[in-house]
């Protein structure tokens, strides 16, 4: 993909615009983990031509938005769910279609879930490193998993919608 290319333009703009969700928790509360950015490595990994490109477009664009609004600081454990998300984008890459985005939305979220929350990660302060630790971990974040699911469910519709809907109005949009 030629990064002058009408399809990389749209498809940057598209990332950045997406990245702006992660801003969403400061101005509506109980919204944690409900953004775009699921969805959005999701998008990446299936639209993205170039492999490189699909992981450091959302990657970049959520580390981005981590320091405008978050100002949290980076955690690896996040982003490589984020990584293993963009993989599942790429397990629909030529098979793009209603149903494959929903299982991406579901796996997607659930391999997040499943990476972040290992209570081993955690400070033993935190969560016992046993199998009541393990647990209680994910018990906490089950609300977090909600979340992410529902919004990588909602903006995938909105992405990959919104992208076809412009590659039929633009046909030069399309993968090549």
């Amino acid at each position: 993909m030629k990064i002058n290319s009408s399809r990389f333009i749209v498809l940057t703009l598209i990332v950045i615009l997406a990245a702006f969700s992660r801003a969403l928790p400061l101005v509506i509360d109980n919204t944690w983990n409900f953004t775009a950015v699921g969805a959005l490595a999701i998008f990446a990994g299936a639209q993205f031509n170039d492999k490189r490109l699909a992981f450091i477009m959302p990657l970049a664009a959520m580390a981005l938005a981590d320091i405008l609004f978050l100002r949290n600081g980076f955690s690896l454990l996040v982003y490589t769910g984020f990584i293993a998300m963009v993989a599942c984008g790429f397990l629909i890459r030529n098979k793009v279609n209603t149903t494959n985005v929903i299982l991406a939305s579901f796996i997607s979220a659930s391999v997040f879930y499943l990476i972040t929350n290992f209570s081993f990660f955690y400070p033993v302060t935190l969560y016992p490193r046993n199998f009541s630790g393990i647990i209680a971990s994910y018990t906490a974040a089950l609300p977090f998993f909600r979340n992410m699911l529902l919004g990588n469910l909602v903006y995938s519709a909105v992405l990959f919608g919104a992208f076809y809907l412009l590659s039929k109005r633009y046909p030069t949009l399309a993968k090549a």
